[in-house]
């Protein structure tokens, strides 16, 4: 019986250790996919948007994502904190932001001081070359919109 235990114990340590030396399967420099994605409607369509994740597990998540408006200004956001959905506070805007990863997602929730949110769930094609967010976001007024957006690993 201790050796059932002990073989049991030992396998899932290689299991762990082995997820542990694979990366995400969601790390990878990720570039908008702009005929594919759907915007919230009124917004100004960005020229580019770039995500770069280096990092997507429970234990941490680190992104940067780059934008180019529509006029060609460049906006850069980072993030850097847990997957375990535990919000974080601290970003330039004053939102709360929460990630939560799994093996088929990666999700987000942001809150914003003026009430509003945005909420977004991400999972990859089967060749894991496309990464598809579909989301929602609010005002906190009552007004919502859902969004679409598709990613190809560059």
């Amino acid at each position: 019986m201790r050796i059932c235990s002990l073989a049991a114990g030992l396998l899932t340590l290689a299991a762990a250790a082995a997820m542990a030396a694979d990366p995400s399967p969601f790390v990878g420099e990720w570039h908008w996919n702009k005929t594919a994605s759907t915007s919230v409607p009124g917004e100004p369509l960005p020229r580019e948007v770039v995500l770069n994740i280096a990092n997507a597990d429970r234990a941490h998540v680190e992104w940067t994502l780059t934008t180019i408006d529509d006029k060609g200004a460049r906006d850069v956001q980072t993030f850097a904190g847990t997957g375990d959905g535990k919000p974080t506070t601290g970003s330039p805007d004053g939102a709360t932001r929460a990630f939560t990863v799994t093996a088929a997602t990666l999700d987000s929730v942001y809150r914003y001081p003026d009430g509003g949110s945005d909420s977004a769930s991400c999972s990859l094609s089967a060749d894991r070359k496309k990464l598809t967010c579909r989301g929602s976001e609010s005002d906190g007024k009552g007004h919502s919109a859902t969004y679409v957006d598709v990613y190809d690993r560059k």
